[in-house]
């Protein structure tokens, strides 16, 4: 049985900040893309830099939750897909993000 999933870890800020997503089938990396906050920050002007960077962390993570979730659409139905946790791979679906400080 194949085991399809996907992990999204944070970028560093020198790179762009934002999210890198990870496609994966049986652990290994077979797809996936960068989110940087650049093109989310313009879209969300906000009163202070902080609210600002937040909302598009949030918007940019969204992004690369539903790119990964349109890719597990896309992978045969009697599949089940298999998410990373910080102990590997997990049945569960995440609950909640936590974003790192700006």
């Amino acid at each position: 049985m194949t085991d399809y999933g996907y992990a999204i870890d944070p970028r560093p800020a020198d790179l762009g900040g934002g999210w890198r997503l990870r496609l994966l089938e049986n652990g290994e990396e077979v797809g996936g893309g960068v989110f940087p906050l650049s093109p989310y920050l313009s879209a969300f002007p906000a009163t202070d830099e902080a609210n600002e960077r937040e909302m598009a962390e949030k918007a940019a993570y969204e992004d690369a939750l539903a790119e990964a979730s349109a890719w597990l659409a896309t992978r045969p139905a009697d599949e089940e897909p298999a998410f990373l946790d910080d102990e590997g791979p997990s049945d569960d679906l995440p609950t909640r993000i936590t974003l790192r400080e700006s």
